[in-house]
C-alpha cells in the first residue's frame, strides 16, 4: 500500500467501547480504511497493556496502534525500552573509584553528585540505604556545573556528612579522571543522567522512581 501522508497521531469521534477489549481484525479494518481513506485488510490484532491499546497488523506489512476506546490511532513501530545492565568489569571499574562507602551487605552502587536535584530533596532516603546494603557512592557529572561538583567531591574527598555541601569547586586532575572513566562507560549505555541505583548483579534502576523501587528490597 502506498504511503499515505497523514499525522502520526489521528483522532477520531466514535463510540467509547469497553476497556479491556481489543478491537476485532474486521472492525480496524473498517476503522483504519475510514481513516486512511485507502482500503485496508487487517490480519491480526493483539493487546498491548502497557498502553491500554492493541496492535492490529495489516497484510501489507504496515503497524498501528488503536485506542482501546477507538478514539485514536498511533502509526508507527513499537520499540521496547531496554532494561540497562552493567557487565562485572563494568562493576568493579565503577566500584573501584567510588569516593566512600557507607553500611553493611550487599553492594548498591549509587551514582550520584553533590547538584543532584532528586538526590538531594532525598538525601536522607538514600543514607537509609545503608541499613540494607553496603552503599558505594560514586559521584558523576555528565555536564556544566555537575561534572565539576563531582570533580569536586574527588578532590576534597568528601565523605557521607559534607557530600552535598557547596561551596567554591575545587578541580583537579585525578577527580576529571575518575569521572570521565565512570561517565564514559555509563553513557555507552545510554545512561547520562543522575540518580543511578547499580544492584550486584548490574541491574540499573534509575531516577527517583529507582529509589523506591531499591527501597522495597
Amino acid at each position: 500500500m502506498s504511503k499515505v501522508s497523514f499525522p502520526i497521531l489521528l483522532t477520531l469521534i466514535l463510540p467509547v467501547a469497553v476497556r479491556g477489549e481489543c478491537i476485532s481484525k474486521g472492525e480496524a479494518s473498517l476503522l483504519i480504511s475510514r481513516v486512511l481513506k485507502v482500503p485496508t485488510v487487517v490480519k491480526e490484532v493483539k493487546e498491548v497493556k502497557a498502553f491500554n491499546a492493541c496492535m492490529a497488523e495489516t497484510d501489507s506489512g504496515e503497524t498501528y496502534f488503536i485506542s482501546q476506546n477507538r478514539s485514536e490511532i498511533i502509526e508507527g513501530v513499537l520499540i521496547k525500552v531496554p532494561q540497562p545492565k552493567l557487565n562485572r568489569k563494568e562493576l568493579e571499574v565503577i566500584k573501584k573509584r567510588a569516593l566512600f562507602s557507607i553500611g553493611k551487605g550487599k553492594p548498591l552502587i549509587v551514582i550520584t553528585n553533590p547538584l543532584c536535584r532528586v538526590c538531594r530533596e532525598n538525601r536522607k532516603k538514600l543514607f537509609k540505604l545503608s541499613k540494607k546494603f553496603k552503599v558505594y557512592v560514586v559521584p558523576v557529572g555528565f555536564s556544566g556545573k555537575e561534572f565539576l561538583s563531582s570533580v569536586d567531591a574527588y578532590c576534597r574527598k568528601k565523605g557521607p556528612r559534607d557530600f552535598f555541601k557547596e561551596g567554591k569547586l575545587k578541580v583537579c586532575n585525578e577527580g576529571k579522571l575518575k569521572v570521565w572513566t565512570i561517565s564514559r562507560i555509563l553513557e555507552e549505555k545510554g545512561l547520562t543522567a543522575t540518580p543511578l541505583f547499580i544492584l550486584p548483579e548490574g541491574k540499573v534502576l534509575i531516577g527517583e522512581e529507582g529509589l523506591k523501587e531499591v527501597l522495597k528490597l
